[in-house]
């Protein structure tokens, strides 16, 4: 009998990796339809190959004994939304992080979860029971649109410009909460969206703050690199630039440069130390250098370190390579 069970325990494992490998967790009837009895549920947990996160809700094992810190908080999320007796929604810093847009910490401490009616919260912020903590959620209630919500590695998330604007609303730095709705700008939300849901949402406080954020707030910065970079310029005084602009040549495409300013014929790079770590990036970077010299501009280069601790050098080799161009 116990190496039946055992068959059919890791036959389940292997069924669950196969159908379902886009689900971080999986609810008691969705096990159901696929075969695995609640008999066999309860075995599988006597076994370890399922953890009970909360009550009918599972993981595999193996996904949670694996999980980073990061992918942990997106595994405590679907068990939280999938624990709710209505529609629920990743929200604030938890929004951001599944929608991977920037946060000056690795992962949140609590799940950040929104629904759109009143009724009875118990559900989600009830916690667990079993061997694995979930951690407490920090529920809202208000407006959110279905149709601009998604589901990201099975965890359902707000739209872009709510999740942006959550999260923004969340951080004490300016540089911040105009990274963070930059973010959501670059995911495709428009700066009416982003307004719109700051009429929306008034009560997240901040108002203010985030309609400032608004204003710097840009389309085209992909990293919070690039965000505090433009932002630190802006400060020193130099022009705001074009961000992602286009270069071509008789090759076509040379690529996207981080910042350009056409009135002085000078690019600017945010370079990342991870964007050249294999010496094939390092030799592709070096050759799409050189096609850029080509067509004429200066181009400028700075590390992370440099905007943020020497934001006034940067400035000074920007200021220089206009005069040596002039």
């Amino acid at each position: 009998m116990s190496a039946r069970i055992d068959a059919e325990a890791h036959a389940a494992v292997r069924l669950l990796r196969d159908v379902a490998a886009d689900r971080l967790v999986h609810r008691r009837h969705e096990l159901l339809t696929l075969g695995i009895t609640d008999a066999l549920q309860s075995a599988m947990v006597r076994r370890n190959l399922l953890t009970r996160l909360r009550h009918g809700i599972y993981a595999l094992t193996e996904t949670v004994l694996t999980a980073t810190p990061g992918d942990r908080h997106l595994i405590d999320l679907a068990a939280c939304v999938a624990s709710a007796r209505e529609p629920a929604w990743a929200f604030g810093p938890s929004a951001a992080l599944v929608r991977q847009m920037p946060l000056p910490y690795g992962v949140p401490d609590s799940l950040f979860v929104v629904r759109s009616s009143g009724g009875d919260e118990r559900a989600l912020r009830r916690p667990s029971r079993h061997r694995l903590t979930i951690p407490e959620a920090d529920v809202t209630t208000g407006p959110v649109n279905d149709g601009d919500c998604s589901v990201v590695r099975g965890v359902p998330v707000v739209g872009p410009a709510l999740a942006g604007v959550s999260a923004a609303a969340t951080m004490t730095s300016a540089r911040w909460r105009t990274a963070l709705l930059d973010a959501a700008l670059w995911q495709g939300a428009t700066p009416g969206d982003v307004a719109e849901t700051l009429d929306l949402w008034r009560h997240l406080g901040h108002r203010d703050d985030l309609l400032a954020a608004l204003e710097r707030a840009r389309p085209g910065a992909q990293t919070v690199f690039e965000t505090f970079s433009r932002l630190a310029l802006i400060e020193q005084g130099i022009p705001e630039p074009i961000l992602q602009q286009p270069f071509y040549d008789e090759e076509g495409l040379i690529g996207y440069v981080d910042m350009w300013w056409p009135d002085w014929n000078i690019i600017g790079e945010a370079d990342g130390a991870v964007k050249y770590q294999a010496r094939a990036d390092i030799v592709a970077e070096k050759r799409r250098e050189d096609r850029l010299r080509r067509r004429g501009p200066s181009i400028v280069r700075w590390m992370f370190d440099e905007i943020e601790e020497h934001p006034d050098l940067v400035a000074a080799r920007i200021r220089q390579a206009r005069q040596q161009a002039a």
